[in-house]
């Protein structure tokens, strides 16, 4: 029976925040992903498309090797989904030119993280010894290493095309010698150089004009290239025509068919947050990390940004911690680069590890993760990183690729965990332009719905097709910026302007090259300045190749007014709880656990915001950080725990009204149930007995108040009072329980917190005055017959409540009735074989749910 009330309490905390799974509509639902055709290049010589078709366990090598003209003078691009062994297959291409002696091999990575895995898997995969491999990181370590006798060379893009990065001005001369020493020996020895651009997506910022010019030192010895990409994008194609005009113009284009593998799919667990900014304590991202901890899961976190991982790494008491006492030192991943450069030539650090616990900003691409029972936690930029005009979105900043590059990083099935702001709302008139039926539009945006931000003001999401960016861009490009200064380019090219410097409009294609992705990402909400609502969209609709979505998990919005806490509390709980449920709580449990379980309801599963009268702003609702409303919920929890039995009871009309349930009511109640504890005999935490004596104290300070009521009868005037100052009341004992008092606040949450105003009693002679105030009904006068004393007229002493119907927030909470009889069983199901058939179900639900997790 204990487990079945565990089950109760389980459902309040977990219940409201899990929904349906849209996907399940959008079983046969085309993929979307950035094609490459032959109409994009219409200056080259381009055949028609090619497909290439994944085996049954979705490799794409043995279909792509048969299309591939080993001797033929071509660039050859290969947009492949990711996941699909693309990197193996091309690595059998080196295997077959290396087994030809008249080639060179040059493999170009984006990142110089990624060199020594591309010569590992190099010698690995096309057992090539690595002594015929040369790894350009050597550069100026090793002089002993020589280079020009090694058939695969392994570099860096940027190094390939002398890009010397933000704050150099040249390529270092130990890079421009190695360069002209390899081109030299190909014309030397008649040998024929092949180009691998693998990620091509990551090393577009290479291809500068300024740049392209280091590439055509290689004009009469380059036979092949190599282009890349799971996720081209606009500017890829301007790469690809700068690469193939060095290949006579000709350009060969492989697709590889987007096909799903169920078994090989990871789980996509959405957790959507509220928090305005992340840190290593938003809740969200603890709770994720914690529940991967308890179910013993191997744990890497990408974050968005290098402050959220050093906050993680550095955490002592926190997830940080929790993940080094499971994993000992954190691998941290984030650059080592000073001022954009590395202080001294030395092997980079900060590498991702297989056999580490990974947290970091720089394993969003090129890195396979190849973990058994593998937790991959993701963590996209807050709302707090949006900007007016662009975006501080970290290592997501490029947009909707850096998503599917960062999932695809995850290579054996397990568990893929984003954390992720709530999303604008959605335009659903824009999804007419999709492949979605009417049905399945319904379904989206009723899932949708649940999780976007709160704002309606915000301009809602679009949807637009991914190969309808040309088009975005290309109006922008000539209707705002090209035709805003159509005039002068007409004006300026019929000058003549020899031997002035150039002042020529940047092309289009120039434009998309240097601007595009950064315009795209920053102009559109679905392509990237909303990157949450992409990965909504692309969840829910099952576009995702490598994962699926198995849970979203969100907080919904509820929003009290100043004066209306009551009756939104009574309508939270009516929509989200239900009276069956609680009423089977309250049967087994005692008022501090129902409070206790509703207030983890309400600030775990739900954002609470607030809105004073008369204003028009909407604050947040933490932990008693709105006295206000803190007072509201003791009371509703009581109006529903005791219903009319309750002490303070009042008229039906009147439950709905924010009544004050004041410090010394809460005072009142905590003393009389105090006065039936003796804690010589209860077996309760040293926190809660210290609580318990806080009220101890005020009742021995009550009646020590009630003892010196003085009585003034004179000339027909009879009344009772007391002083205004304590003199004489207190003696050296009473200081010292002063002093015991105000020592043990900090165990009373409302006291400690300020809900109620008592923690600055400073003084034994501010505690007497507040003593008044809440044990004694008084007027505020003087002694008759011309006294200056100063008096409080006793009109009434306060009466202690009836302990069976007053809140105790005393105990300890805990269940009660734990053994049911027949009666009730009836009562509540109607018969004993209901009961028994709903015990059933609960604990399949119980099953299914642990499952779940």
């Amino acid at each position: 029976m204990s487990f079945i009330n565990n089950y109760v309490v389980l459902y309040l905390q977990h219940s409201y925040f899990y929904m349906d799974l849209p996907n399940s509509h959008f079983r046969d639902y085309p993929i979307e992903f950035k094609e490459i055709n032959p109409k994009d290049f219409p200056l080259f010589e381009v055949n028609n498309k090619e497909i290439i078709h994944p085996n049954e366990e979705g490799y794409i090598n043995d279909s792509m090797q048969s299309k591939i003209q080993l001797e033929e003078k071509n660039s050859v691009v290969l947009n492949a989904f990711v996941g699909c062994g693309k990197s193996y297959a091309i690595i059998q291409t080196i295997k077959e030119y290396y087994n030809n002696t008249n080639y060179l091999i040059i493999v170009a990575s984006p990142y110089v993280s990624l060199v020594e895995q591309y010569v590992n898997d190099i010698h690995k995969d096309a057992n090539i010894p690595k002594e015929d491999i040369y790894n350009y990181t050597d550069l100026g370590r090793d002089f002993n290493i020589p280079y020009l006798n090694k058939r695969v060379q392994v570099l860096t893009a940027n190094t390939l095309l002398g890009n010397p990065g933000e704050d150099g001005f040249k390529n270092s001369e130990v890079k421009r010698n190695y360069l002209n020493a390899l081109i030299r020996y190909c014309e030397d020895n008649g040998t024929k150089a092949i180009f691998i651009y693998d990620e091509i997506h990551d090393a577009i910022q290479n291809f500068q004009e300024e740049f392209i010019f280091n590439l055509w030192k290689w004009k009469d010895v380059i036979h092949k290239n190599f282009i890349i990409s799971a996720t081209f994008n606009e500017a890829s194609k301007i790469v690809i025509e700068y690469l193939a005009e060095l290949t006579d113009k000709k350009i060969q284009i492989l697709e590889s068919e987007r096909v799903k593998i169920p078994q090989k799919q990871s789980k996509l667990y959405l957790h959507f947050s509220s928090e305005h900014n992340f840190t290593n304590e938003t809740f969200e991202i603890v709770k994720v990390v914690e529940d991967l901890l308890n179910r013993n899961k191997e744990i890497d976190i990408l974050c968005y940004s290098k402050t959220l991982a050093k906050s993680i790494l550095q955490d002592k008491k926190g997830i940080g911690k929790k993940l080094k006492d499971r994993f000992g030192q954190l691998n941290n991943c984030t650059s080592e680069l000073v001022s954009n450069q590395r202080t001294q030539n030395e092997a980079p650090k900060n590498r991702y590890k297989n056999d580490k616990c990974n947290i970091g900003t720089n394993f969003k691409t090129g890195v396979s993760i190849r973990k058994e029972n593998h937790g991959f936690i993701i963590v996209l930029p807050p709302r707090a990183t949006r900007l007016w005009f662009r975006n501080k979105y970290g290592i997501f900043s490029g947009g909707i690729n850096d998503i599917i590059q960062a999932l695809a990083r995850q290579r054996e099935k397990g568990e893929i965990h984003i954390i992720l702001p709530r999303p604008d709302r959605f335009d659903s008139t824009s999804l007419e332009n999709s492949e979605m039926t009417q049905e399945q539009i319904n379904v989206f945006m009723e899932a949708y719905n649940k999780v976007h931000y709160f704002n309606q003001q915000e301009e809602p999401v679009k949807y637009f097709p991914l190969n309808m960016q040309s088009f975005l861009m290309s109006a922008f490009y000539h209707n705002e910026l090209e035709n805003n200064v159509a005039s002068e380019i007409e004006l300026i090219g019929g000058l003549n302007r020899t031997d002035l410097t150039r002042l020529d409009f940047p092309s289009y294609n120039l434009f998309t090259l240097n601007r595009s992705e950064e315009y795209i990402a920053n102009t559109f909400k679905f392509f990237g300045e909303d990157i949450a609502a992409y990965v909504a969209y692309c969840a829910f609709t099952n576009q995702f190749m490598n994962c699926e979505l198995a849970e979203v998990n969100y907080k919904t919005e509820l929003f009290f007014k100043e004066n209306e806490i009551q009756k939104g509390l009574h309508k939270m709980f009516n929509k989200y709880i239900g009276e069956d449920y609680y009423q089977s709580l309250i049967y087994h449990s005692n008022f501090k656990m129902i409070y206790s379980d509703f207030r983890k309801v309400l600030f775990e599963n739900f954002n609470l915001r607030y809105q004073k009268a008369n204003s028009n702003n909407w604050t947040v609702i933490n932990p008693y950080n709105n006295p206000n409303f803190e007072v509201q919920l003791v009371r509703f929890i009581a109006l529903k725990f005791f219903a009319n039995a309750f002490n303070h009871s009042v008229s039906n009309f009147d439950r709905f009204r924010d009544l004050d349930y004041s410090r010394s009511n809460y005072f009142l109640d905590c003393i009389t149930v105090a006065s039936t504890i003796n804690l010589t005999e209860v077996n309760y935490s040293e926190e809660t007995k210290k609580k318990i004596r806080i009220f101890y104290i005020l009742k021995h300070f009550r009646e020590k108040l009630i003892e010196n009521i003085r009585e003034y009868d004179s000339n027909n005037l009879s009344f009772r009072y007391l002083k205004n100052k304590p003199t004489g009341v207190f003696n050296e004992n009473d200081t010292l329980l002063f002093n015991e008092l105000m020592s043990l606040i900090r165990y009373d949450e409302l006291l400690e917190n300020n809900v109620y105003e008592f923690k600055r009693t400073y003084s034994i002679n501010t505690l007497y005055t507040r003593l008044i105030e809440d044990n004694f009904e008084f007027t505020s006068d003087r002694l008759p017959s011309g006294s200056r004393l100063h008096i409080k007229k006793i009109i009434s002493v306060k009466p202690l409540p009836n302990p069976a119907s007053v809140i105790n927030l005393l105990e300890p909470a805990e269940y009660i009735n734990i053994d049911l009889d027949e009666n009730w069983m009836i009562q509540n199901y109607g018969s004993l074989e209901n009961y028994e058939a709903n015990q059933k179900t609960i604990l399949e639900a119980i099953e299914e749910y642990t499952k779940s997790q």
